[in-house]
């Protein structure tokens, strides 16, 4: 194997990751949470899990990009590097904020749970077009 093939195996397996941490708080985390916890601790909750979490996933985007850069294929570290963008601008605009700004209420509650789900997914596309030219070594 040379250096670049282990490189784009690396690159793969980082984003593979944070392609499995996406799905896991998109499907599992965010919606149980909201799901079975009252308003207030499941916002708390996620928080936390985005503050972690997020943070973990633009590393993880931006060790594949790295290793995308290693192997040959500039377009997919850009594109893996606009993915931990992506995932640090989403912790930043989702996580609640301790402005003390409350808004109560079942819509307040259904557009949390919305949101955090639905712009973390979003990362995936990105992560797998990363993926794809990575491969392709373009």
């Amino acid at each position: 194997m040379t250096f670049q093939e282990i490189a784009r195996g690396l690159a793969v397996t980082f984003a593979g990751a944070g392609l499995g941490w996406i799905a896991l708080f998109s499907f599992v985390v965010s919606p149980t949470a909201f799901k079975t916890l009252d308003v207030g601790r499941a916002e708390r909750f996620v928080k936390n899990v985005m503050k972690a979490g997020h943070s973990a996933l633009a590393g993880l985007c931006v060790l594949s990009a790295i290793a995308a850069l290693l192997s040959g294929s500039v377009a997919g570290a850009v594109i893996g590097v606009i993915a931990g963008v992506f995932a640090l601008c989403c912790q930043w605009a989702l996580a609640p904020h301790d402005e003390g700004r409350v808004i109560m209420g079942h819509r307040k509650l259904k557009t949390a749970r919305i949101v955090a789900s639905g712009l973390t997914a979003a990362i995936a596309p990105v992560l797998l077009v990363s993926v794809a030219f990575t491969a392709g070594a373009i």
